[in-house]
């Protein structure tokens, strides 16, 4: 079978040849008239515009690239960039752009998918949600000038050159501290996780400001950030929590698992024990009782991502420099059951 091609399209159309590229281009300088005959008359001759081909000609794609941890398969980590990557698409295709999500190294071949996507013009700017990449990678970016965000996970001194937009999630271990302290209690127990990162670092510091300024005390006890493992940790260390008034988890799968433990030992929550987690997760919803945790915006962390990327893009366009920009946005404390008790009533 022939294979369908423009000029076949412009005659039936009784157009020029420019004219029809046009129409599949959708340039505003064709009528609204032939534009609608000429894609109708593409559209029944099962024409497949080659969108590469236009990307080679217009230097863009119309696609924007999210890229994920090496780690994102695991459910502690999938749970929140799930929520966050929904909201992205909502936001970019309002634009008129294609999402195309990826994992930052390609588990099959171990090839850099950031260098591929960007050498190949597979995207017109990058979305990052990981917490570091390497400095080959970095210097590459630099050098194709590739509009990139940095997105969700907090800056490190060394990011002053990057766009970074993100939670400000030291103000969110500080509401926990500040919802606990005005109960009246004291002693806490935080649920940290055995790897260090930056973003559980810092809700752990600004829980414990608020709680050390207020004549409290805090204890610390380590978990993978997963169900199972807070559930085992509590489980062995059940000596810890004697005496303890609040708990405070890094996320809501380590809370609703140090809640199980607790309420297996006959722990009343919260009458005895208030537990707190951190994302907001659906899973919060269902738990009994119904787990406090701390909302990170990911609605309006998307929006902003959005129109710091497409102002990127479009700067880049004109050839103008823009200097990188940090933003943060503040969290929501959302009290449920798992806290709502004043002991002192």
């Amino acid at each position: 079978m022939k294979q369908v091609t423009i000029k076949d399209i412009a005659e039936l159309a009784g157009v020029s040849f420019s004219t029809v590229s046009r129409c599949l281009n959708d340039s505003p300088n064709v009528s609204a008239a032939t534009k609608q005959k000429v894609l109708k008359i593409s559209k029944d001759l099962g024409f497949a515009f080659n969108a590469n081909a236009r990307s080679l000609v217009k230097s863009e794609s119309k696609t924007i690239g999210v890229v994920l941890p090496k780690n994102y398969s695991e459910i502690n980590v999938n749970v929140y960039h799930n929520m966050l990557i929904n909201a992205l698409q909502a936001s970019i295709e309002e634009r008129g752009y294609d999402l195309l999500v990826t994992y930052e190294i390609n588990q099959k071949t171990g090839r850099n998918n950031i260098v591929r996507l960007v050498s190949m013009n597979k995207v017109d700017g990058l979305i990052l949600l990981l917490e570091h990449i390497d400095d080959e990678t970095q210097a590459f970016l630099k050098k194709t000038k590739i509009p990139v965000v940095f997105a969700h996970f907090p800056p490190e001194r060394r990011d002053d050159d990057k766009d970074i937009i993100f939670t400000d999630h030291f103000f969110g271990g500080q509401l926990v501290g500040y919802s606990y302290t005005s109960k009246g209690l004291k002693n806490f127990l935080v649920m940290d996780v055995f790897e260090h990162h930056l973003e559980f670092d810092q809700r752990d510091d600004g829980f414990c400001d608020v709680v050390l300024k207020n004549g409290g005390n805090v204890i610390h006890l380590s978990s993978n950030s997963t169900y199972d493992s807070a559930y085992e940790v509590v489980t062995n260390n059940l000596d810890k929590f004697e005496g303890i008034d609040g708990v405070f988890c890094m996320n809501d799968l380590m809370a609703l698992g140090a809640m199980s433990a607790l309420q297996d030992a006959n722990y009343r929550i919260p009458e005895d024990i208030l537990v707190a987690g951190y994302d907001d997760s659906e899973y919060s919803h269902y738990s009994k009782p119904k787990l406090t945790s701390i909302h990170q915006p990911k609605e309006d962390l998307a929006y902003l991502i959005g129109e710091r990327l497409f102002l990127l893009i479009s700067k880049k366009k004109k050839n103008e420099e823009i200097s990188p920009k940090r933003i943060s946005i503040q969290p929501i404390f959302i009290e449920r059951e798992s806290t709502y008790y004043n002991k002192g009533e």
